[in-house]
């Protein structure tokens, strides 16, 4: 099976600095396929997308191999992504 040619969109965009936290990577490609691609159903997706401290390893390796980029660049947008929703948590 071929890999959506939105995924190499979304490469261009995190090497690019325009994603810098997980979430955004859904304004372009749709949470289905990425769930479909992990092997997982879009309400297991939904939760992992709003609450990223559940991701498995492997999930993670396996999202970096879809996106073609460094498995640390995809814990960089998780730990961006955590970081900045606990900051302003802290806010409220």
């Amino acid at each position: 099976m071929e890999k959506d040619i939105r995924y190499e969109s979304v490469k261009v965009m995190i090497e690019s600095g325009r994603i810098h936290e997980f979430q955004q990577i859904f304004n372009f490609l749709p949470k289905s396929i990425m769930a479909h691609d992990l092997g997982t159903n879009n309400n297991r997706m939904t939760r992992l997308i709003n609450h990223v401290e559940q991701f498995t390893l492997e999930e993670l390796f396996r999202i970096s191999h879809l996106l073609d980029i460094n498995y640390k660049t995809v814990l960089t947008l998780i730990h961006n992504q955590y970081f900045g929703e606990k900051k302003t948590n802290r806010r409220s």
